[in-house]
């Protein structure tokens, strides 16, 4: 980001944060060391995004062996060699594949075998890390480009944000591209518990994930089957085999929840505690119960990170936002698939 600041500093952020995602998720599923590099490799990032798209809209057996399946096999690959190569460490945290290596040695068990077969293990860990994989990377990218997009028609938030994250110890200051300067104590981050307590952007968070969510779309049940049929909120005698649904859209513009519902207000999320809880319970950014988003405490800590190494160096103006409302689509990206702003070293 330093060198496209350097640069003029415009830059496709939608396409940048969604390679962010992916950084993040990688290095978690699979070790830093076996992950993808989509925020330096540019040139790959934009051509994996392009082959995502047809990937998306693809049967199954049409997807089977493509590129993004084999991308994800290649990493499952790595992190199997990796952890069998003698690497791994209790010091390198790093570096250690620790959701692959979890479910692998968790399917081993389950095989009641010290020496099972290695390539059906990996086929069944690999078709786990993909959904992962692209669950993780466009949402995440989404939400951060609506956040920014909002961030960047307010200079004085942006200020405001700004003297919150200098708060930090140590602040996420990033020395200019040329600083030769550059130490491995320039580099340590404040703990996530510290970057979780600033309000402010905790506030720029949650209601970018509640006006924007990155699923709004319906997530349908089906109503079971029994003698007295269901209840749901209120409404008795369902019978089973109905379709019903729920969605965040709809819940996020609740206006006895959240006054104003169509508009970006950070400061709603400061409310008294009975209101603040009452709006608790209607956001359902990633859903609720046992399906709910597993990742949904990765995926905040990885946003609030970015967000504050980012507005910690940089202001944001908007260079091209044509198209930026939201597709209606399950996942709800800009129906015109970018948002150019400009980056400003502070």
């Amino acid at each position: 980001m330093a060198d496209v600041a350097d640069k003029g500093g415009v830059m496709d952020v939608l396409d940048f944060s969604q390679g962010v995602g992916m950084d993040f998720t990688s290095a978690y599923l699979f070790g830093s060391s076996n992950g993808t590099d989509f925020m330096d490799n540019a040139e790959y990032r934009q051509h994996w995004l392009h082959e995502f798209k047809t990937f998306q809209i693809q049967l199954p057996q049409e997807r089977a062996g493509g590129e993004v399946e084999r991308w994800c096999f290649s990493m499952c690959e790595a992190a199997e060699r990796f952890i069998h190569s003698g690497e791994l460490r209790e010091e390198q945290l790093g570096t250690q594949p620790v959701v692959y290596g979890r479910l692998a040695q968790s399917l081993r068990e389950s095989a009641k075998s010290d020496k099972p077969s290695l390539k059906p293990t990996i086929v069944a860990v690999a078709s786990e890390m993909l959904d992962h994989l692209v669950a993780g990377h466009e949402t995440s990218g989404i939400t951060l480009t609506y956040l920014m997009h909002e961030l960047s028609q307010r200079p004085y938030l942006q200020d405001r944000l700004r003297s919150e994250l200098l708060t930090l110890s140590p602040p996420i200051i990033s020395p200019a591209s040329n600083d030769a300067t550059n130490t491995d104590a320039d580099s340590r981050l404040p703990s996530p518990r510290s970057i979780d307590a600033l309000p402010l952007l905790d506030n720029i968070l949650q209601e970018t994930l509640r006006l924007y969510a990155a699923t709004a779309a319906q997530l349908p049940r089906i109503t079971p089957f029994s003698p007295n049929g269901t209840t749901i909120d209120g409404y008795s005698n369902i019978p089973g085999g109905v379709r019903v649904s729920a969605n965040a859209y709809s819940l996020h513009r609740n206006a006895a929840v959240f006054p104003q519902p169509e508009e970006w207000i950070p400061e709603r999320w400061d409310a008294g505690d009975e209101r603040s809880e009452e709006m608790k319970r209607w956001f359902w950014a990633f859903g609720s119960g046992g399906r709910m988003c597993l990742g949904n405490n990765f995926a905040l800590q990885e946003m609030k990170l970015v967000i504050a190494a980012i507005y910690t160096n940089y202001t944001t103006e908007i260079v091209d936002d044509e198209g930026i409302e939201q597709a209606d689509t399950f996942v709800s990206a800009p129906v015109g698939g970018k948002l150019i702003l400009r980056f400003k070293r502070v």
